[in-house]
């Protein structure tokens, strides 16, 4: 995501980042949310602080939102956070062919998982 995304999405009455931060951001969350559906655009904590349930709490936040569904879209080669979804009540629903493009220029594919109310 460059600056200028950013800076499109963040005029949108839609797109909203939260932040966890003490004394300094920690990680974020941002996505859209249009009705009862939310879209994550992009979940990151700084690395040293990784593995301290601060994604699952951004997750549970999500989840806490009067939204009856969550979809995120993930690199097939990204297994610790379609594990970290899974363990978050995510299921996989699809496949999105060649979607992301890698460093060495070849082409990945994304897995479209979503969190549905029970």
């Amino acid at each position: 995501m460059t600056q200028k995304d950013l800076e499109i999405m963040a005029v949108q009455e839609a797109f909203k980042i939260w932040k966890i931060h003490t004394n300094c951001i920690l990680g974020y969350v941002s996505f859209f949310q249009v009705k009862d559906e939310v879209e994550i655009i992009k979940i990151a904590i700084i690395k040293s602080h990784q593995s301290r349930g601060y994604g699952s709490y951004l997750i549970q936040q999500l989840k806490s939102l009067p939204i009856s569904k969550i979809f995120i879209e993930v690199s097939c080669r990204n297994k610790p956070a379609i594990n970290f979804y899974m363990k978050n009540g995510f299921n996989k629903i699809g496949t999105r062919k060649n979607y992301y493009i890698s460093k060495n220029n070849t082409r990945l594919d994304a897995i479209r998982m979503t969190w549905k109310i029970s």
